[in-house]
């Protein structure tokens, strides 16, 4: 039998209750005011950003200079890349595919989905980077002294610790995944109770630690999807994973407190301290609410439009440099425009986009060639053209997301 308190209740959160439904509305009114015409290109920013952090607090040092260069680099080989880079996009992969396939509320947290996301992460991984590391970074090796291997999608079939705590044995994995798989259905758990449960599974899997690597990028990855399932329809234009990171140490504090076993009689009923759980599921909120403000302010429309002019300025004027530290071409200001005309009004034809101009197309065809082979514009298939986000512009069009 598991005696451990899944989530807490939402009585005992007391004015917390209040920051659940702020949390709610923010995240409502983010869905609203972020423009159509930059809603996918945004997306791609935060997988790029949730990306980072979350490899961050697994002491992966890779910089997002270097992520975004990895990405342009499509012919680069497989066996040039380095572990670190390799991790950062298995990770963007595995974030496009669960975008890609939304998942319902009754599978979020089933076993097999929770094991297809280890599996997704691991999977093209070459065998020299899924040998298990000690704090030291030598080989872990098995009862026949072979180096230890993650096995993707699998349960590990070890014992693990992890700092103070010692997780459930292989034998008993089963039994909690089974449980947290009832526990936290979220079909089952109804309006702010959702968010609650999201906290509370973030925890108890970590607790579980049912993998023998990969749990927190798992968890966190999984905690993505689970907070959409709980009504979040802005997630995606913001990210949980990104106050994490920024603190690690604070984060690392909160899941150690929910880590606490029972403290006395009047800290519930479960083997694990509800008072410890309580905690996190603060912290969970007050992260959550301080990374939907941070984004509404960064996507608020004139403040981005601001930002916008002033990296097209910038540009006309040749002071900007690219992701090597080379200077950029200079970019005529009418770049600005067109930019601002796609942002206001979304995918438009060249010849629309001139007649709003009042340009000919002869005069704008360079600047769309420009735009083109910097990313900064695509063309869609039926030849109009669309807003994106350059890797060279991001720091100026959305800065201090690192």
């Amino acid at each position: 039998m598991i005696t451990i308190t899944p989530y807490v209740a939402p009585e005992k959160l007391g004015d917390y209750q209040d920051k659940l439904l702020e949390l709610h509305q923010a995240d409502a009114a983010l869905n609203q005011i972020i423009p159509e015409s930059i809603r996918h290109s945004t997306e791609w920013l935060l997988r790029q950003v949730n990306c980072f952090y979350s490899n961050k607090i697994e002491g992966n040092p890779t910089h997002p200079k270097d992520l975004l260069r990895a990405q342009d680099a499509t012919g680069a080989k497989v066996g040039h890349r380095s572990r670190a880079i390799m991790e950062l996009l298995a990770h963007l992969e595995v974030q496009i595919k669960l975008k890609k396939n939304a998942v319902s509320l009754s599978d979020v947290c089933t076993q097999d989905f929770i094991k297809d996301i280890h599996r997704s992460f691991y999977k093209n991984m070459p065998e020299e980077f899924m040998r298990v590391k000690d704090l030291e970074g030598r080989d872990v090796l098995d009862e026949q002294g072979r180096p230890l291997l993650i096995v993707p999608g699998q349960y590990r079939e070890h014992t693990v610790q992890v700092g103070r705590h010692v997780p459930p044995t292989p034998a008993e994995l089963n039994g909690y995944m089974i449980w947290l798989e009832k526990q936290f259905d979220p079909s089952k758990i109804f309006g702010t109770s959702r968010a609650i449960a999201a906290a509370a599974l973030h925890h108890r899997l970590a607790w579980i630690h049912p993998f023998q690597d990969g749990n927190g990028r798992v968890i966190r990855l999984l905690t993505d999807c689970y907070m959409r399932c709980a009504g979040f329809g802005g997630y995606g234009l913001w990210s949980i994973t990104r106050g994490f990171g920024r603190d690690t140490a604070s984060y690392y504090a909160a899941l150690a407190r929910a880590d606490m076993p029972r403290q006395g009689m009047t800290d519930g009923r479960g083997i694990l301290s509800d008072e410890g759980l309580l905690h996190f599921t603060k912290y969970f909120i007050d992260t959550a609410l301080d990374q939907v403000k941070f984004f509404s302010g960064l996507l608020e429309p004139k403040k981005l439009c601001i930002r916008i002019d002033y990296y097209f300025e910038m540009r006309a004027k040749g002071g900007l440099p690219d992701l090597s530290g080379e200077p950029l071409p200079l970019l005529k200001i009418a770049a600005r425009d067109i930019y601002r005309l796609l942002l206001d009004r979304g995918a438009l034809s060249r010849s629309d986009i001139c007649n709003y101009l009042g340009k000919g197309e002869q005069t704008l065809r360079p600047i769309f060639k420009q735009m083109l082979a910097e990313g900064l514009i695509a063309r869609k298939s039926n030849q109009q053209f669309e807003l994106q986000l350059s890797a060279t512009a991001i720091e100026f069009i959305f800065p201090q997301l690192w």
